[in-house]
């Protein structure tokens, strides 16, 4: 292969057009191309329930954003669906002490346009999002004390505390190339990565189109000439599109669906236990749920269990912990308990009467997500408390919660890095925290830090330990873990149902 690399480069101008005569003249004539010589064929359209804003690896926690960059960059470290931390562009990697890490990076690969990755683009891409403080990324890097290449393909990270989920959090992270530091700006409006599929074009919040990388470093992949992500963050379009034969795969299938679903000719329903956990926080700066009685009031008058039965037909589990199974931290603190009886003995002991609260959604983001609002507006009512439910597009409900003016917020939070530490670094420290929910309990901050070191067994040690703080506090509801379900045209073949919701293409062909 290098010699044959080796060989093309020294191609002339004239070699070079002369040979890409032949290939057009090979289309036109119905030779096989380059990529059909290679088994590479056909478009893939994905239709995913969130619209990308933004194309940079460092600036989003969009589930829908995450899946299509993951196709034009590529992280140092990868994940596997079982969770498991598997190399990238990173060869290998090692911890050297608590507060060191060494990465050994991949040779011969290349960025879209040609120019090498390397240990200066890791240096550049480390720091930038350690540095600017505007990347919604940012605060999970402020560890991070020095990124230093050790040579062309090493890279040396030294870390201010224990980092012991570094990993994880590399694997949300696409690589960039240097040359993007003096023009950000237009970069990540044509990005460039080293991922199996170069940008092609981007329609702002309908879709992005990307072509096959013919140079990708996995040898055999991708095994399409194009992907498409359409952005439908309608429920019924989405399903009407998969089923009219438009999309192959789709999304946040609702249950009510699945049945229908999978009725329809040339459609297959495929579910995974997700490692998601719906969680409906409150803003707790503000009067009434800044009062734990009116939250723990709340949390009583719930009955989760008829949520899992009677809305999502099974697809859902009852919670035991906020950080889901699968995920280093996970416990069984018990299921909350539904007492009506005991929800309107606090709010009386406590004086609370005519308790009305805001609750904003993000319109048609999680399944039967209205209904369910319905239903336990119902049951709230029933202990004393009035719910105002806000339906939003969403974002304005995002706007919403920034602004902080909510009482509850309805959203769930999928563990994209397959760790605990993002989950609880964003929504459980001050500073993670300061535009969300305003969560400020310093001793959990304190575990928070403590667990970030490299031994599992701490880890673990220290999670279950501020589980059971915000168990007792209840700064959110947690109604149930989610379950993962897509519907697929019987044409894809090799798709892998995630966990995380990430829908990778690259290895997925057409019949």
């Amino acid at each position: 292969m290098r010699q044959h690399a080796s060989e093309s480069a020294r191609l002339s101008r004239r070699q070079f057009l002369v040979g890409g005569g032949v290939l057009l003249g090979a289309a036109a004539t119905g030779l096989p191309t380059m990529a059909q010589a290679q088994g590479r064929r056909g478009e893939i359209i994905a239709g995913v329930s969130e619209r990308a804003l933004t194309l940079d690896p460092a600036n989003h926690y969009s589930i829908s954003a995450t899946s299509v960059l993951r196709h034009i960059y590529d992280p140092l470290v990868d994940v596997t669906n079982d969770s498991k931390f598997v190399p990238a562009l990173a060869e290998s990697w090692r911890v050297v002490n608590n507060t060191t890490w060494r990465f050994t990076l991949r040779k011969g690969v290349s960025f879209h346009d040609g120019s090498p990755f390397n240990a200066d683009s890791v240096v550049y891409s480390l720091k930038r999002v350690r540095d600017n403080s505007k990347l919604i990324k940012s605060f999970v890097y402020q560890d991070i004390e020095t990124v230093e290449k050790d040579g062309d393909y090493a890279v040396n990270v030294t870390t201010k505390r224990p980092f012991g989920s570094l990993a994880a959090h590399l694997t949300m992270l696409g690589m960039l190339p240097p040359s993007a530091a003096s023009q950000e700006d237009a970069f990540f409006q044509k990005p460039i990565g080293t991922g199996p599929f170069r940008f092609a074009s981007w329609t702002h919040g309908d879709h992005v189109v990307m072509a096959a990388n013919p140079s990708y470093w996995k040898p055999g992949l991708p095994k399409v000439e194009k992907v498409t992500f359409r952005f439908i963050p309608e429920l019924s379009t989405r399903t009407a599109a998969l089923r009219a034969g438009e999309l192959h795969v789709i999304d946040r299938v609702p249950p009510d669906l699945v049945q229908t679903l999978k009725g329809s000719p040339g459609v297959r329903v495929l579910d995974v236990p997700a490692i998601e956990t719906q969680r409906w926080h409150f803003q707790l700066a503000k009067e009434p749920v800044k009062d734990v009685r009116v939250r723990q009031a709340i949390s009583l008058g719930i009955d989760r269990n008829v949520i899992i039965k009677d809305f999502l037909l099974g697809y859902g589990r009852p919670v035991v912990s906020p950080i889901p199974p699968g995920l280093i931290g996970h416990a069984n603190l018990g299921q909350k308990p539904y007492d009506p009886q005991k929800a309107r003995s606090i709010l009386r002991q406590a004086g609370l009467r005519d308790v009305s609260v805001d609750w904003v959604l993000m319109k048609d983001l999680y399944p039967k997500q209205l209904e369910i609002a319905q239903a336990v507006a119902a049951m709230l009512s029933d202990v004393g408390i009035k719910v105002n439910i806000k339906n939003l597009e969403i974002a304005t409900a995002r706007e919403h919660r920034t602004a902080g003016t909510y009482d509850i917020f309805y959203s769930g939070w999928a563990h994209l890095p397959h760790d605990p530490d993002w989950f609880l670094g964003q929504w459980f420290t001050r500073a993670g925290a300061e535009k969300l929910t305003r969560y400020n309990n310093p001793r959990v901050e304190q575990l928070i830090a403590e667990g970030r070191v490299p031994d599992p067994k701490v880890r673990q040690q220290k999670y279950e330990e501020l589980q059971r703080i915000l168990w007792e506090e209840e700064p959110e509801i947690w109604p149930y873990y989610s379950v993962a379900i897509y519907a697929v045209s019987d044409k894809l073949r090799n798709f892998e149902a995630r966990r995380d919701y990430y829908i990778l293409l690259s290895d997925t062909s057409l019949a």
